[in-house]
């Protein structure tokens, strides 16, 4: 469902299916999946994200000097990790503390978050345009092959997630996987409560608000000749 670059992580999502069907759900593989997902998920949007941010930092349209809060970022760590690191997802004494706003202030504001919303808005439609084309190449082909039922039924399911995912849900969703990843970071064993599936929803909304985060950085830089 997601964009090249977020490949990798439906095909561990396709691993993990057909792997349920034929692997008992208490072996220690299965177990591990939902941290899999976790740790994989987290990371790729890490690496994009910060990606953006230095493309950004390397050739922005205008001076550096235009955005003070990345102006005032000290120099002790890579001006990449403070900015990521704005984006704020970890425990506060047992309360999930999930905020991007400091985020958005390093690149204007709320003018910056308009435009991440509307960025979350066109691929939003586009994600649900291509669910509904799946759907539908699907339809005809339900009752002839228990792969199709399946396939059928999960892109059903996905349409309704998106449908109902909105850009608070979305950033929630990004952030969430975020604190997810750090928990299990910092206990692998026991870090992690949540199942497969719930993970699963977690991505597949994050990463709608990600490509829009992504392309809302992008426009900020010089455009490649």
């Amino acid at each position: 469902m997601s964009n090249s670059q977020y490949h990798e992580l439906d095909k561990l999502i396709k691993e993990y299916e057909e792997d349920y069907r034929t692997i008992k759900s208490e072996r220690l593989i299965m177990k591990n999946y939902p941290k899999v997902l976790t740790m994989s998920a987290a990371s790729s949007f890490e690496y994009q994200i910060k990606n953006r941010c230095q493309e950004f930092l390397d050739s922005p349209i205008l001076p550096i000097t235009s955005y003070p809060n990345i102006s005032a970022l000290k120099s002790k760590k890579p001006k990449v990790d403070q900015m990521f690191a704005k984006l704020e997802g970890y425990d506060d004494n047992g309360i999930e503390h999930l905020d991007a706003e400091k985020f958005y202030d390093l690149f204007g504001g709320q003018a910056f978050k308009t435009e991440v919303k509307n960025n979350f808005l066109i691929e939003h439609l586009a994600t649900l345009e291509r669910i509904t084309a799946k759907i539908a190449g699907l339809s005809a082909l339900v009752g002839e092959d228990e792969q199709y039922d399946f396939d059928y039924a999960k892109q059903c399911d996905l349409k309704d997630i998106v449908e109902q995912c909105s850009f608070d849900d979305a950033e929630k969703a990004y952030l969430s996987l975020k604190l997810r990843r750090n928990r299990v970071a910092h206990d692998y064993i026991n870090g992690l409560s949540d199942t497969f599936e719930d993970i699963q929803k977690f991505y597949y909304s994050a990463v709608i608000y990600v490509v829009a985060l992504e392309q809302s950085i992008s426009a900020l830089k010089t455009p490649d000749m």
